[in-house]
């Protein structure tokens, strides 16, 4: 682990026992701001090290970075809780059941809200109510943009609301369907027990994990909800293992007692599963080989797939894997549209996702890209995701 990384995990528990950090050592200041801004940490860093005793010895170039993204996060703050405020108004006007979920919710949690990044608003409402709820949206001026299965996205000045009528699919029908039986109210307005919801936050870090990775912040929330509210770990460890994410949840639970002290340790070596999450980013975004990671996928139902095999797969997924991306759900339980995704697929990464796409093409052929699938394929094995 770099030093850097170090610091920025020592950053984040410094943050949430509200206290300043020992030291700092020899840092390349440039290499932790670009780390932080990749686990979307930089808020929590300018709470911390604006008021720290060592303030004098940290250039003040970054400083001055972390306070104006700090106040960009206010700005997005105040916006989206405003947002936040007319939907749940909109919403209880007119009766409809909904739970606030994931960022809405653990932001509210952390010492300073601002501080707690998120790229957008997740709201959860039965599936019957899912027509009515969008011609009240739309009467007060949100934009439908996407209609992607069960989740809905709608936007207004410049926020992403999403809406779904399932919080995960990507673990097997039934999971975690039973949100609404889980979820404590207050008239309209509901949020998820802890227990649940620690067991859905563990869940979507191991959705993540499969995917472009997991990062250090999904670890802060974990610790977060451990910390300010009551947690049943039986419970939680129960609800993961109807779904097979018991061995999961025990080494990223030990990863987040060993770096914040908070929670229980399940395991003792978990070294590979924290370099894996300081080497991803909150997106995958340090990711250095976009290509290793599609190999991986094909790997999981077939270890001798060819890297041509690999990439025709990439280009033209099966249903069972379309119906699971974001912005073309509207797939799911309409296998006779696949040759629609397939082009809508095209066509989308082309618009938006070009240099991923050629990024990840590319490397497929390198000869090196076979060899980090079939590690990380192993490894994903032993932490309980396969």
């Amino acid at each position: 682990m770099k030093r850097e990384e170090k610091l920025l995990i020592e950053i984040c528990r410094a943050y949430l026992d509200e206290c300043d950090i020992s030291s700092f050592g020899e840092i390349d200041w440039k290499e932790l701001f670009r780390i932080a801004k990749h686990h979307n940490l930089l808020g929590i860093c300018h709470c911390v090290l604006n008021k720290s005793k060592y303030k004098e010895l940290i250039p003040q170039g970054f400083l001055n970075s972390v306070k104006d993204k700090f106040f960009d996060y206010v700005y997005i703050y105040e916006c989206q809780q405003n947002c936040l405020e007319e939907v749940k108004s909109i919403l209880t006007a007119s009766q409809t059941p909904h739970i606030l979920f994931k960022g809405a919710v653990l932001r509210n949690l952390y010492p300073v809200p601002e501080s707690r990044a998120m790229g957008d608003i997740d709201l959860l409402i039965d599936r019957k109510d899912r027509d009515k709820v969008k011609t009240l949206l739309i009467k007060a001026g949100f934009i439908c943009t996407e209609q992607n299965g069960p989740v809905y996205n709608y936007r207004k000045n410049n926020v992403l609301l999403e809406v779904h009528t399932r919080i995960l699919s990507e673990f097997g029908d039934g999971a975690f369907d039973n949100a609404f039986e889980n979820a404590l109210f207050d008239g309209y307005t509901g949020i998820l027990n802890s227990d649940y919801h620690l067991a859905y936050l563990i869940a979507h870090t191991a959705h993540h994990f499969k995917f472009y990775g997991a990062g250090i912040r999904h670890v802060l929330d974990l610790a977060v909800i451990q910390k300010k509210q009551q947690i049943d770990i039986i419970r939680v460890m129960n609800l993961l293992e109807n779904i097979k994410l018991d061995k999961f949840a025990g080494v990223i639970l030990s990863v987040c007692s060993e770096w914040f002290n908070i929670g229980t340790k399940f395991v003792d070596d978990t070294q590979r599963t924290q370099q894996y999450l300081c080497g991803c980013g909150a997106f995958g975004s340090l990711q250095e080989n976009i290509g290793a990671i599609a190999a991986r996928k094909e790997m999981e139902s077939d270890s001798n797939i060819s890297p041509f095999k690999v990439k025709l797969k990439l280009a033209f997924p099966p249903y069972k894997k379309l119906k699971n991306i974001n912005y073309i759900r509207f797939i799911d339980g309409r296998p006779w549209l696949t040759p629609y995704a397939w082009c809508y697929r095209i066509l989308y990464n082309l618009k938006n996702r070009k240099n991923f796409m050629n990024k990840a093409l590319n490397e497929i052929d390198d000869k090196n890209t076979q060899e980090l699938a079939t590690q990380e394929l192993a490894y994903f094995e032993e932490i309980g995701l396969l």
